[in-house]
């Protein structure tokens, strides 16, 4: 597959099957972030990856925010959630040590990121980078030191849904129809790029 068609596919998957994710597999994505360009080289980015079922269940009520839906009062539901996740940290200590600052630590994730969505999609993986979870909560859930904060995380598993892409000329709203197919739209190139000056 081609790079850009890889990216076309690429869709963040919210709905998975009930079915295990191989520890190697998963150790790919993150051998695939560490090896993403990294701000000045500081590589402040380190990876912890969840696939306990207990630590699954923690996990996912420490999610806050899932697709733009919030958390219902009674939790979440299990079925069909994520058979694992790969929590980014940041070492704080080389993050100060390095002087390269948040901003670029943030770039640094961001890269990472991509790199294990696309290693994981080429395996078979779907995934959902998250960020809207409690970080504290995390932390504590996998007994991660003071030296690090949890930036991210990624949600994996074998995807159970279809997802299509729309053009869109005014809303960006992701919609489910009868079928149960889930609608992405992405604005216009035309919308989003400009040459030289904004005329």
């Amino acid at each position: 597959m081609e790079v850009f068609d890889a990216v076309v596919k690429r869709r963040s998957i919210r709905i998975f099957k009930e079915k295990p994710v191989d520890y190697a597999a998963l150790q790919r994505c993150v051998e695939a972030a560490r090896l993403a360009p990294s701000a000045m080289n500081s590589q402040l980015c380190e990876y912890v990856i969840v696939d306990d079922k207990q630590l699954l269940v923690e996990i996912l009520d420490s999610v806050a925010l899932w697709g733009g839906v919030p958390k219902p009062a009674g939790g979440w539901s299990l079925e069909k959630k994520p058979v694992a996740y790969i929590v980014v940290l940041i070492n704080l200590e080389l993050e100060k040590e390095r002087g390269c600052g948040r901003s670029n630590a943030f770039l640094d994730i961001g890269l990472a990121m991509e790199n294990m969505v696309l290693v994981a999609m080429e395996q078979g993986i779907g995934t959902c980078i998250m960020t809207g979870i409690d970080k504290k909560g995390v932390g504590e859930i996998i007994n991660i030191p003071k030296k690090f904060e949890v930036a991210a995380m990624l949600a994996l598993g074998y995807p159970d849904e279809k997802i299509v892409l729309e053009t869109t000329f005014h809303s960006v709203k992701r919609w489910v129809d009868e079928e149960g197919v889930r609608h992405v739209p992405k604005r216009k190139i035309e919308d989003i790029l400009h040459r030289n000056k904004f005329e």
